[in-house]
């Protein structure tokens, strides 16, 4: 008697416990949820590296996108500040690549006259980089939003381990395009040697750019990182 009763006494304690185990996980799975809310990606953002603010990526991915307030500028020394800024109030183009010493694709919607450079952080209008308010800006993990003041366009980026998505939208306009920058040089990657873009058909087009890492005079050996994209346009009017 007192073994089957300590038997019994141990299936109860036992079915006690693995209902505690299972409660408590999914307990931390909702934990691990919860706690994005207090992840701040801007943290960091003033006088930061290339690579710091990417919110619309997951972690390991291979697409980590980001808007650029100064990425044209280029990192000729290896530690200027270069990309987004929390002290700068105009974004030039969202990029697709941040990595260490790689940079491109800059994508930018804009309305209007067409301009072909970003032109200067301190000169408002000398190209089509546009003026942003922190109060529409949302960046948190996995997803970014804006709306460019000069444009009137909302932007939005996400991601997936692989793949990174834009969505422009765009007010009433017979001026509005999406300018491809693949030809400057994009944080801390090296000069542009080698890039294109053309139309696979009516919504689809492609491309690459080849740049070299600032690191080239230290490793002669290094090979050129490529970037390539392949997107399909959808136009959506606000």
């Amino acid at each position: 008697m007192k073994i089957r009763l300590n038997l019994t006494k141990m299936k109860i304690s036992f079915k006690k416990a693995t209902a505690f185990f299972f409660a408590s996980f999914v307990t931390f799975g909702a934990d691990a949820q919860d706690v994005l809310k207090y992840v701040n990606p801007n943290i960091g953002t003033a006088h930061s590296r290339w690579f710091f603010f990417t919110p619309a990526a997951v972690p390991g991915g291979m697409a980590k996108l980001a808007p650029s307030t100064n990425g044209h500028y280029g990192n000729a020394s290896g530690w200027e500040a270069v990309g987004y800024d929390v002290r700068q109030n105009t974004i030039e183009g969202f990029v697709h690549f941040h990595e260490w010493q790689v940079g491109g694709v800059s994508f930018m919607p804009t309305t209007g006259p067409l301009k072909l450079n970003p032109g200067e952080l301190d000169k408002p209008g000398s190209g089509y980089r546009s003026a942003f308010s922190r109060n529409s800006e949302v960046a948190q993990p996995g997803y970014y939003k804006v709306l460019l003041d000069d444009y009137q366009i909302t932007a939005e980026l996400t991601a997936t381990q692989r793949v990174g998505f834009h969505r422009y939208t765009f007010p009433k306009s017979d001026q509005a395009r999406i300018i491809l920058d693949i030809g400057q040089t994009q944080g801390e990657s090296g000069a542009v040697t080698g890039s294109a873009v053309h139309m696979i058909d009516d919504t689809h087009f492609e491309g690459h750019v080849i740049t070299y890492p600032t690191s080239m005079g230290l490793t002669p050996n290094m090979a050129g990182c490529p970037g390539h994209c392949l997107n399909r346009k959808r136009s959506t009017v606000s």
